[in-house]
């Protein structure tokens, strides 16, 4: 892997400036046309440009890189799309309004903005996943409490409860412990979603994802205490809707 990202801060390389939406009052129509398109050129071009950030890869342990990603899908994403949507209507206040046959391309650029948003939330949270997903399967943890459940049997990893704190509030800590109190009942409750994470961690490793509440998920490893085969509970994490109801097999 080369080209290690030390920052993933927007601020050098924004999804949305609004220095591309510059143009004059005074600007004929096709000016202003060209303006917009160039826009959404930059901006689908700032989308491919993060995408190939993360493929590169980010700098330090898996820790780091996953409170980073957290971050940007949580603070820095949306602040970059508020900013883009109060851009849009500045010009298209001080412009569309003096061309009216422009107000409806105005609006197909706010969209066009907001779905590029959506589409570098989605890519930044599956990042952080696959991240996660790694680092489960790299540095399992050993149990932090005797087995628990009736019929699935499973215990927390000793690496979890950090992990939960780095990556949830309170609350949703204990609404997730709610869940995976019901991962113990027999049968499993079929809206728990408890399934195989098909290609996530090296060959032998067998992970699992299970709802938590929230939109939360939670990263299970298959495995063995004493004898007995469990469940071994060895990180949470958020898994939002970012594509309106097209998620993929994870988030179920």
């Amino acid at each position: 892997m080369t080209g290690i990202v030390s920052d993933l801060s927007l601020d050098k390389t924004p999804l949305f400036d609004s220095g591309w939406l510059t143009v004059s009052s005074a600007a004929n129509r096709d000016d202003v046309l060209l303006r917009i398109a160039e826009a959404e050129r930059r901006a689908e071009a700032a989308l491919e440009r993060l995408g190939r950030t993360l493929k590169q890869g980010i700098a330090g342990d898996h820790d780091r890189r996953i409170d980073a990603l957290l971050a940007l899908e949580t603070r820095g994403i949306p602040a970059s799309g508020t900013a883009a949507d109060g851009a849009v209507e500045r010009v298209m206040m001080e412009v569309g309004f003096r061309k009216r046959d422009l107000m409806p391309r105005f609006h197909e650029l706010a969209e066009h903005c907001r779905a590029i948003h959506r589409r570098a939330l989605a890519v930044v949270r599956d990042a952080r996943w696959a991240l996660m997903l790694e680092r489960a399967a790299a540095d399992p943890g050993g149990a932090s409490s005797p087995i628990q459940g009736v019929g699935t049997r499973y215990v927390k990893s000793d690496r979890y409860d950090v992990r939960a704190a780095r990556s949830l509030p309170p609350d949703d800590r204990v609404r997730a412990d709610r869940f995976l109190k019901r991962l113990g009942e027999d049968p499993v409750p079929p809206e728990l979603e408890l399934s195989p994470l098909e290609g996530a961690g090296p060959e032998g490793t067998a992970l699992w994802g299970m709802k938590a509440g929230n939109g939360n998920r939670f990263v299970l490893r298959r495995g063995e205490l004493r004898g007995i085969a469990c469940f071994f509970v060895e990180d949470v994490g958020p898994y939002p809707d970012h594509e309106g109801g097209r998620r993929g097999a994870l988030a179920r």
